[in-house]
Order: structure tokens, then sequence, then C-alpha cells
């Protein structure tokens, strides 16, 4: 599967970081990578921002430049296009790589932010990106590409995505067998899964549930980012059925996936819990039943408590 090409949106504010996208531009198409960045299609409305949705949902991964510019704003939302987009990439899953401008770092007039309204936005917006795994700090340009070059290839590397790749005879002849296979397999996980007694059930939830320690990577809330800033990182040492008491009073009703990593780090507060922790800690939770997830309006992934969740909540709580 060498020939697996990966597409990558590139999001920022326009004109402050105009030749800052052109590089990265550049160094996604040396990496083997198919940029998507709209260049020339901002978004101003919401008709155009649907547009920009659909780009992205065909993305592999997604990269989220900052500077000292916080862009325009959505008068529906009052935020800008910029954290729109970035919350809907979160919003579908799509790997976050965040690269954010070292705030001691002097520029033109015409590129750093006068509102203070919008200032304050930009820095929330900033800390809660940083909490993302694959976050850095640039203070040039040649620093920014050297760290886009590497984070794309780790991210390659550890969050796998499926990627373009040319087709051929031989390569849909094992696709067909390889979903042939798998919708066999399916098959009998079910059969297997409705013939389970609810013994079986329950001593799942006592192994895997009650007690069972999981460990999770937290990133401290900051607002002012410099290459000596020093970001406190934790590592929380707990249980399943203690998180899922937290977080499942945070989940009643329908929630989206982005909340749902919103509720996760709480459990921390101050802090923000690894995307990936957030994302392992969901599937540990759809496993068990707990937890279930659907496709909701503009084909963004809900999240809410399942009949059973619901219950142990109530006994947990």
């Amino acid at each position: 599967m060498d020939n697996i090409k990966y597409q990558v949106f590139i999001s920022s504010t326009y004109s402050d970081l105009l030749q800052e996208r052109k590089k990265v531009l550049d160094i996604l198409l040396m990496a083997d990578c198919i940029p998507a960045g709209m260049e020339n299609f901002v978004a101003t409305d919401d008709e155009q921002f649907n547009v920009i949705k659909k780009v992205i949902d065909m993305c592999d991964y997604y990269i989220l430049i900052l500077g000292k510019r916080y862009g325009s704003v959505n008068e529906k939302t009052g935020i800008s296009y910029t954290e729109m987009e970035y919350n809907y990439a979160i919003d579908k899953g799509i790997p976050v790589l965040v690269f954010a401008l070292d705030d001691s770092v002097e520029l033109d007039a015409e590129k750093v932010e006068t509102d203070d309204i919008k200032r304050g936005k930009l820095a929330e917006f900033k800390s809660k990106a940083m909490g993302n795994r694959l976050a850095s700090i640039w203070r040039d340009q040649s620093d920014l590409l050297g760290k886009v070059a590497i984070a794309i290839m780790q991210a390659k590397s550890e969050i796998k995505r499926p990627g373009w790749h040319r087709g051929n005879d031989e390569e849909k002849e094992r696709l067909v067998k390889e979903i042939e296979y798998l919708r066999k397999e399916n098959e009998e996980l079910k059969n297997h899964t409705s013939g389970a007694s609810c013994a079986v059930k329950e001593e799942k939830m006592k192994q895997d549930f009650y007690g069972k320690e999981i460990i999770l990577n937290y990133t401290e809330k900051v607002l002012i980012f410099t290459s000596n800033t020093r970001i406190d990182k934790k590592k929380i040492r707990t249980t399943m059925d203690e998180l899922f008491k937290f977080v499942s009073l945070r989940l009643t009703g329908i929630k989206k996936l982005a909340e749902f990593r919103d509720a996760v780090s709480g459990f921390q507060p101050g802090y923000y819990v690894d995307e990936q922790d957030a994302l392992i800690v969901r599937n540990k939770f759809e496993q068990l039943g707990l937890i279930e997830s659907y496709i909701g309006k503009e084909d963004i992934e809900m999240i809410r408590l399942t009949d059973l969740g619901r219950d142990i909540m109530n006994k947990l709580n």
C-alpha cells in the first residue's frame, strides 16, 4: 500500500499567513500528500462554509496554523470561521495538527489583532487547540516548516487513515475478498453477541469496567505561549467506573463528539485531555454498551447514553 496518498486540509487566517500557507503546501507535496487549502475560497458566509465542510470531510488530516489574528467572525456563532473549521474537524474525528506562533514574536501591525474581544477569543482558541497531542509552537517560517514536516510524518505513522490510492484489477479483487471476509466475520460476531447471556455481560462489566484501571494524559490550559513557556502535562490514574461516574452526568441528552472530549477534560479541571485518549475512552464505553453514537444533522457524529448507561450512571451517582 505504498501508493497511498493522504489529503490534508490547511486552515488559518488568510492574508497574515499567506506566505506560510504556501510554504506548508509545498512541504505537504514533498511528503507525498494532497493539500486542500481552499486558497481562493475563504468562508465569509454559511453557504460557503458548507462547501468547506465537504472538503474537510474528504481529508485524512487537518493542519491548523495560528498567528496573531483571530479572523472573520460568524454572526450566528460569534466565533471565527477558522475556529469553526477546527471545531468541525474535531467533531468529525479528523486528526488535527496544531502550529501556534510564539506570542513573543514581533509582527507588523497589520498582522496583529487590535480588537480586545477578538484577542481574548484568539487566546481561548489557542489554549483549546494546544491541548492536542500533535501541537507545537513556531517562531519563524523555517521553524514552522520543519515542525510541519516532522508532525505530518509522525501522524501518518501513528494515526492510520484511509487515504487515496490508485485502483487496479488486482487491488479491487483483493478488496472484494477482504470485504466478504469481514462480512462473514461480522455475521458471526452478531450471532455470538445475540446468544450471549446476561451473566456473561455482567461478568464482562466486572472485568472491563468496575475497578478497571486507565491512565489519561492531560495538558494544562495556557493562554500565553512562548518558546520558553512550560506547559504542564499530567498523567491521571483512575478507574473506568470512576471516570464514567463523572463523565456520564455531562452526557445527559444528546452531545457532539467534541463535547465528549470536553466532558473527559473536566475530570481534571484546568487541563485538556489528549484527543487520542478521549477517543480511546469513548471506544471503551461504546464496547461496554454504555454510550452509542450516530450521525446527526450536517453529518456530525453525535453521542448519547444508552439505557444501560443511564442505569449505571444512576447507580454510581
